[in-house]
C-alpha cells in the first residue's frame, strides 16, 4: 500500500489546487429518541463534522458519529484525514469517512436512528457499522472527483482491531436535473468469509415530493436480494410526510410511515410507526437539533 501511496502524492502535489471555499465550517445533528418495540429503548444520536479548506492544496476532515442506548450499548465512529485537493479530486488520507455514507444518495430508513442502524446490515452501507467496532480511528483512503453531472469516488478502510478486516468501496452519481441515479459498492475480505454489498438506484428530488428505489444485493454464505421504495411529501415547508417499504428475499417485508417537523431555529421534532410482517408494531419519537 505504501509503495502505491508515495507515487501518488508526488503526482497529485504537482497538479494546481482546484477552487474551494476557504476556511473552518461546521455541520451536525444531535437527537434524543425513544422507541416502543417489545420493550422500551432510549437512545442518544450524533453527527458532527468539521472541514477545513486552505484555498490550496491542503485541507482537513473530521467527524464524529455515534448511537448510544440507555442499556450501554454504543455505536462510535470517529474520522479525521488530511485532504488533498486538486482539479484532479480530493484524496483523503488518514482515517477517512466511508464515501457510501457521504456520497449516498437514498435517506435513512424511516425516522428512527435506531431502526435505520439495524437495518445497515441488509441494506448498507456496511462499512460505517463495521468500523463501530473498532478500536478508535479506522485507517484508510479514499479519492473522489466530479466531472460535470458525474461524481465518482474509491475508498480504502483497514480495520485494525485485530481481524483484520480490508475494505473496499466504490459509488457513482449522476444527476439529471431533479433525478440522480446512483451506484454502489462495498467488499470486505475477512479471515472466515468475504461480504460484499451492491446497491443501485434512483431519487427524484421535486419540489414537494421525493421519490426513490434501490436494489441491493448481499453476498457472503448466501445471496440476499432486497428492494427499497421509498417517497415523501411536503405538507407545508415545515411539516414533511414520508413512507418506506423494504422487501427482503426470503424474510418479512418491512413497512415504516413517519412524520418530521422542522423549525427555523435548527429544532425538529419527529417520529413514526414502523411494521415487520408477522412480528408487533414499533413506534419512536424523538426530538433533535441540526445546523
Amino acid at each position: 500500500m505504501t509503495r502505491l501511496l508515495l507515487p501518488t502524492l508526488i503526482a497529485l502535489s504537482t497538479l494546481p489546487a482546484a477552487a474551494q471555499d476557504n476556511g473552518l465550517s461546521f455541520s451536525g445533528e444531535v437527537k434524543l429518541e425513544y422507541v416502543d418495540a417489545r420493550s422500551s429503548i432510549k437512545a442518544f444520536d450524533g453527527d458532527l463534522g468539521m472541514s477545513w479548506r486552505s484555498g490550496g492544496l491542503l485541507g482537513f476532515d473530521a467527524a464524529v458519529d455515534t448511537t448510544y442506548l440507555d442499556d450501554g450499548s454504543d455505536f462510535t465512529n470517529v474520522w479525521a484525514a488530511l485532504v488533498l485537493s486538486t482539479n484532479a479530486g480530493e484524496l483523503a488520507i488518514g482515517a477517512p469517512r466511508p464515501l457510501v455514507e457521504t456520497m449516498q444518495v437514498m435517506p435513512r430508513f424511516s425516522s428512527s436512528r435506531l431502526i435505520d442502524l439495524e437495518l445497515s446490515f441488509v441494506r448498507g452501507p456496511i462499512t460505517p457499522i463495521a468500523s463501530a467496532s473498532d478500536n478508535g480511528l479506522t485507517p484508510g483512503v479514499t479519492y473522489r472527483t466530479t466531472s460535470g453531472n458525474l461524481s465518482f469516488g474509491v475508498g480504502y478502510h483497514h480495520l485494525n482491531d485485530g481481524s483484520n478486516v480490508d475494505i473496499l468501496e466504490g459509488v457513482m452519481r449522476y444527476e439529471a436535473g431533479a433525478t440522480t441515479l446512483f451506484i454502489s459498492g462495498e467488499f470486505a475480505n475477512t479471515s472466515s468469509s468475504d461480504v460484499s454489498m451492491m446497491q443501485i438506484g434512483a431519487l427524484h428530488d421535486a419540489d414537494r415530493f421525493d421519490l426513490g428505489a434501490a436494489l441491493g444485493q448481499i453476498d457472503s454464505s448466501d445471496t440476499i436480494h432486497t428492494l427499497r421504495v421509498y417517497g415523501s411529501y411536503d405538507v407545508m415547508d415545515q411539516l414533511t410526510l414520508r413512507g418506506d417499504v423494504l422487501a427482503i428475499q426470503d424474510a418479512d417485508d418491512i413497512y415504516s410511515i413517519s412524520a418530521t417537523y422542522n423549525a427555523a431555529s435548527g429544532l425538529f421534532v419527529e417520529g413514526g410507526g414502523t411494521v415487520i410482517n408477522g412480528s408487533d408494531e414499533i413506534y419512536d419519537i424523538g426530538v433533535g437539533f441540526k445546523f
